[in-house]
């Protein structure tokens, strides 16, 4: 297909500041938690980021008709908001349900497709100006893998922790050479069960890109499992 151009933990802001690796971005956002739009009949709230969160983003790094890219579209935030906003949104989405959902509500419909993410080489994506995306979590606890759809054969932390690392590893051709990725993250805390998905989904986009700013959103009014939430910024190498 072508395309036409149509955490959990507390934090120090000061030890944050000092240890920063990239002086432009911003150390601590401080925002509303608040969900604007309301999640399809045959999902929940549950996998939603807040909206304001994705518009500070791309207005702080996007001008209006750049190109917004989300390899794990889910609910669409990310596609919604590009739009809102004047740029022009590209994703893929695995699940028919939420893609069928997102897609319906897109000028840019055409622009997101149903498929893998690690299968994005299948597509002909113009230049991103930007990579901007919430992977599926999982606990390492968990059998259910959700990059594989919880097939029985891909389970466990172990497999999810591989296969994030090979479908961000397919993500470089498609940016241009000063693109930012900015991934979501949080860690996993269930009672005495905790999982540094942070750590660890750094590890797994350190085999393509290179680190360059962390950005921690301290919530106003949150959820009550989620206080912090952390925004890992990346450069291709």
């Amino acid at each position: 297909m072508t395309f036409s151009s149509a955490n959990q933990n507390t934090i120090d802001p000061l030890a944050a500041f000092l240890y920063h690796p990239d002086m432009t971005h911003d150390i601590l956002i401080e925002l509303t938690w608040e969900l604007e739009k309301t999640a399809p009949p045959f999902e929940g709230n549950n996998i939603k980021s807040p909206e304001g969160l994705y518009r500070h983003i791309i207005k702080k790094y996007t001008v209006k008709g750049a190109k917004v890219f989300d390899p794990f579209v889910g609910l669409g935030t990310t596609m919604f908001m590009a739009e809102e906003l004047g740029r022009i949104p590209y994703g893929i989405e695995a699940d028919p349900n939420r893609h069928q959902w997102v897609a319906g509500q897109l000028e840019n419909w055409t622009h997101v497709v149903n498929d893998d993410s690690a299968n994005i080489a299948r597509y002909e994506f113009p230049k991103m100006d930007i990579i901007l995306t919430c992977p599926p979590f999982m606990s390492r606890f968990d059998k259910w893998n959700p990059l594989y759809d919880g097939d029985p054969k891909h389970a466990g932390y172990d497999a999810y922790l591989r296969r994030m690392t090979h479908i961000l590893g397919k993500i470089p051709p498609v940016m241009k050479k000063e693109t930012l990725l900015i991934l979501e993250g949080q860690n996993i805390v269930k009672g005495n069960q905790f999982t540094p998905l942070i750590h660890d989904i750094v590890k797994s986009a350190s085999k393509s890109f290179k680190q360059v700013g962390e950005s921690y959103v301290k919530w106003i009014n949150p959820k009550t499992d989620c206080p912090l939430t952390t925004l890992l910024i990346f450069k291709k190498k």
